[in-house]
């Protein structure tokens, strides 16, 4: 019953941030039209990665990761108010760091591109920094959002954090039409700044109805602060594999017109395909391994990540699959309008499909991290990020001498093998997964493998339809969509994954 219920929550939050990426992908679409992989595409790009990459390296994404952790804790053992004590000093405090990162940034804006993108100059250079100084103060609305967010999924309200991202790319959507042509790529950079705020607003409902109050205090000489600054640092560090690597990457990419924005758009889409079921499925269960931490129910804990990984896996291990035989459709559907012309378009699926050859690695990696973090055990995981990040740094260099812009895709997925492996390692011992596991995992494999033997010959004959463009593209995905979902899922049931015949037995049982 637990599983089932975890299954009927995460298809509500599936729902909310499918939205959320669909609305994404629109956004995207709009930027890469206007904007294709010229200066400005080059310039925003890069400019809008300098505040959410700082943010990264200072604060990270480990807010939420520290916060949930220590107020389960106080919560379960020194009661609600003390606990939202504990979270006005945690709030107040990321408040404080993301202003002074914000300033920080804006001053030195233009060290900064320089430092991303050596490779940029004269008037491409001073619009980045242009760009960036407008959407530095991005981090103040991301860490208070992230700390919001923490909050709900700690009192156990994940369909609002599962939206805000949904909110915030309805807004960059709405300037297009509206605003897009009078104030062009600065009032996009005004316009991102506005939907991150919005995405802080859209949560105050759920934690007034919560009753929630937030009381700031700057008093940080506090053992529960103490303790998730202890446990966010070695969390920190680990985090710093993406941003770092994404400094080396951007720098490399700069030396080429338009690789910025391919390298972008690529991952976006990448990001996009991964990350609806692994947001998803992460975000739901970490909260509730930290409650079975907090009681210290070891067996509930290490029962969440197991059926956790094991889903992401039989979900996104065929969507690998699809997506690299069908990347280039794809990306044309998405991206090829306007001014995104045939050789942007062959540049960017060639850039997913090498990404994409990381994607369950990188699913896996997310449940393997966040139980580290529920087990407050950060350092075995930013130890495992440091490898992989040296590892990551010296394939991109390699990569990149050998195959240009898609070889800085390859190098990113070959970091998010690498780290998932350490990680995997360094949890041997917890037997997470049984022989029987064993055999439904390769059960899997089988089952995408002869999945995308059928999908190749059916993406093969859908070019022989007297159809070219949108139409060609659009039917040709469909065609390969629904055949590969039917095969895979009829494999499944007649070798009896378990992921499969475990919600039929329920709802059998419920008949």
């Amino acid at each position: 019953m637990k599983n089932n219920k975890l299954i009927k929550t995460a298809g509500i939050m599936a729902v909310a941030t499918l939205l959320a990426k669909a609305c994404g992908l629109i956004r995207d679409s709009m930027i890469a039209g206007y904007f294709a992989t010229g200066a400005a595409a080059d310039a925003f790009m890069t400019a809008s990665k300098l505040p959410t990459m700082l943010f990264d390296i200072v604060i990270g994404g480990v807010i939420s990761a520290s916060f949930i952790p220590i107020f389960s804790s106080v919560r379960e053992n020194d009661g609600r108010e003390r606990a939202e004590k504990f979270s006005g000093r945690f709030i107040t405090l990321v408040f404080s760091v993301a202003v002074i990162i914000s300033l920080l940034g804006i001053i030195f804006s233009g060290p900064l591109v320089t430092l991303l993108a050596p490779g940029f100059e004269g008037d491409k250079r001073n619009l980045t920094a242009q760009l960036s100084s407008i959407m530095f103060p991005m981090i103040i609305f991301t860490g208070l959002a992230f700390s919001f967010v923490g909050v709900l999924q700690s009192y156990g309200e994940f369909r609002i954090p599962s939206i805000i991202s949904l909110v915030s790319n309805l807004t960059i959507i709405a300037y297009f039409p509206l605003f897009a042509d009078r104030f062009g790529i600065h009032g996009l950079a005004v316009a991102m700044l506005i939907a991150w705020s919005l995405q802080v607003v859209v949560q105050i409902p759920s934690l007034v109805k919560l009753g929630f109050r937030l009381r700031p205090s700057f008093k940080f000489n506090d053992k529960y602060i103490k303790a998730a600054i202890m446990l966010a640092l070695p969390m920190l560090i680990s985090t710093w594999v993406q941003p770092l690597y994404s400094i080396i990457n951007s720098r490399l990419a700069s030396a080429i017109s338009g690789a910025p924005t391919v390298l972008e758009l690529a991952n976006r889409l990448y990001i996009v395909m991964t990350g609806v079921f692994s947001f998803v499925v992460t975000n739901l269960i970490f909260p509730k391994v930290a409650k079975a931490n907090a009681e210290h129910n070891e067996e509930e804990a290490k029962n969440l990540i197991s059926f956790s990984i094991k889903s992401m896996v039989f979900i996104i291990l065929p969507l690998t699959v699809g997506i690299i035989i069908l990347s280039q459709p794809i990306t044309s559907i998405i991206y090829e309008h306007n001014k995104f012309d045939r050789e942007s378009v062959l540049r960017v699926s060639s850039a997913l499909r090498c990404y994409s050859v990381g994607m369950v690695a990188l699913a896996v990696n997310e449940a393997l991290s966040k139980y580290f973090f529920a087990m407050k055990n950060s350092k075995t995981p930013m130890r495992n990020s440091i490898i992989s990040m040296f590892f990551n740094i010296a394939l991109a260099y390699l990569l990149f001498y050998l195959f240009k812009t898609p070889g800085l895709a390859l190098a990113a997925a070959g970091g998010s093998i690498c780290n998932a492996a350490l990680n995997a390692f360094s949890l041997r011992d917890r037997k997470f997964f049984s022989k029987s596991d064993a055999a439904v995992f390769l059960k899997m494999i089988v089952s995408a493998a002869v999945m995308s033997a059928v999908v190749f010959a059916v993406y093969r004959l859908t070019l022989r339809l007297p159809l070219d463009g949108l139409a060609l593209n659009v039917v040709t995905c469909a065609a390969c969509g629904v055949v590969g979902v039917l095969i895979y899922f009829a494999l499944a049931f007649a070798l009896k994954i378990d992921i499969v015949t475990d919600r039929l037995d329920m709802k059998g049982k419920r008949r």
